[in-house]
């Protein structure tokens, strides 16, 4: 009997992380932001202005010239030699010794945290993450039928003595604790740096309880002042997957990206790689490896540095002008994100498509918990408007949120 096209009988068919899988709420708020003219405050996409197309034209020229059946051929699984050490060049700078044999080259860093959730992951198994965290992340781990256990941060990010109490409850209840995602630097949504001591203490507290680490970096080098903080895997190579991208500091469309795994899982991660990708494309490793050969591309970085220090200063000049009373704001020191609470009374999640509707977008903060917290907090990117843009939304922002103030304060004093 042929199968039915029925949208029903074709559920049936979907595997179970399928049909319980949660749309992205981050994408469903750019769908419906799709019209021109629109100010975006929710895309986390950099600004690719100041790159030197011209050169990387004359460089993808050249490649192909000299090497064109290479470069669109198929290529080693873990990525080109060239830019695995680049990569380790790179990740000397955060205090990681490794070896261009150790890297595994991937479709991005989203591809590398499916990888680990693939191979590391069973369902019901728990991760732990920062309140809040990166909703593609957590999309990832609850694909592979995880549970999500959100842990407090404070301006010093994630705080040790919460990890432990939430461990505790965990076997507690009889669940299996399996590891902890994190984004240590410049946190994706909460700007936030997890700072140098808990780096060590949290990296303890994995390690003595029998949890891995997964380790997401790919705002490390954004810092404003160029400072880069020591990253967790060095203290604990035995446990932490470190995931690093090109996405952020260069450019997402190449999508390139890399893990660094502990030996005793590498060989499971190029052969989970192999069956999933085959191998990253080797043009678009060429170009950039070409692009990194050239010192200049540190030059380029600390002007996308002074581009991202601006638009973060011009965005909270602004909001510090229009936004209500009692609303709160981290200060992040480098990065692409400003995590904002609301008074309460507010509704972000319900006022997202208003805002859409007089011309501005965010991304309300229950996108990046998983529990149905955060409906009076959202999330503000600030890398990709104009300055001129940022001002302009933070103020149509301004006047939405007042007047539901204003709204909510009328409401209380009405109900009591």
């Amino acid at each position: 009997m042929p199968l039915s096209a029925d949208l029903a009988s074709t559920e049936n068919l979907l595997a179970d992380r399928v049909r319980t899988a949660r749309p992205s709420e981050v994408r469903k708020v750019f769908r419906a932001a799709q019209k021109p003219g629109i100010i975006s405050f929710a895309n986390g996409a950099p600004y690719l202005g100041a790159l030197p197309f011209e050169q990387l034209a004359a460089a993808a020229q050249r490649i192909l010239s000299d090497n064109g059946p290479v470069s669109l051929q198929y290529g080693a699984s873990q990525g080109i030699a060239e830019l695995r050490r680049h990569i380790c060049t790179l990740m000397k700078l955060e205090g990681i010794v490794a070896a261009p044999d150790d890297v595994i080259v991937t479709s991005g860093s989203q591809q590398a945290l499916d990888l680990a959730a693939r191979i590391l992951v069973n369902p019901d198994d728990v991760i732990f993450a920062e309140a809040p965290s990166y909703a593609g992340g957590m999309a990832v781990f609850t694909g592979y039928q995880a549970q999500i256990v959100h842990v407090p941060m404070d301006a010093d990010g994630l705080i040790p003595e919460e990890l432990e109490r939430a461990i505790a409850e965990v076997r507690a209840s009889g669940r299996t604790a399996k590891g902890l995602y994190t984004i240590p630097n410049f946190q994706n949504p909460g700007g936030v740096n997890l700072s140098v001591e808990r780096r060590r203490r949290v990296g303890e507290i994995c390690r003595d309880n029998g949890l891995l680490i997964f380790e997401d970096n790919p705002y490390g080098l954004l810092g404003f002042d160029g400072a880069t903080l020591p990253a967790i895997q060095p203290d604990f190579p035995d446990i932490t997957m470190y995931f690093g991208s090109f996405s952020k500091m260069i450019a997402p469309g190449l999508r390139l990206g890399w893990v660094l795994p502990p030996a005793a899982l590498h060989h499971h991660f190029v052969n989970t790689s192999e069956t999933t990708l085959l191998n990253p494309p080797v043009y678009n490793q060429q170009l950039l490896s070409t692009y990194l050969d050239d010192p200049a591309w540190q030059d380029k970085l600390n002007e996308y540095r002074n581009i991202y220090r601006e638009k973060f200063t011009a965005l909270v000049e602004t909001l510090e002008r229009v936004m209500p009373d009692g609303t709160s704001w981290n200060r992040p020191t480098g990065g692409f994100y400003l995590w904002v609470t609301l008074p309460d009374g507010i509704d972000a999640e319900a006022l997202v498509y208003e805002c859409i509707e007089r011309g501005v977008v965010y991304v309300p903060g229950t996108a990046f918990y998983t529990d149905g917290r955060g409906r009076n907090e959202l999330r503000l990117s600030f890398c990709l408007p104009t300055v001129d843009e940022i001002r302009e939304g933070a103020a149509l922002m301004g006047e939405l949120f007042t007047a539901a103030a204003g709204s909510a304060a009328a409401t209380k004093v009405a109900a009591g």
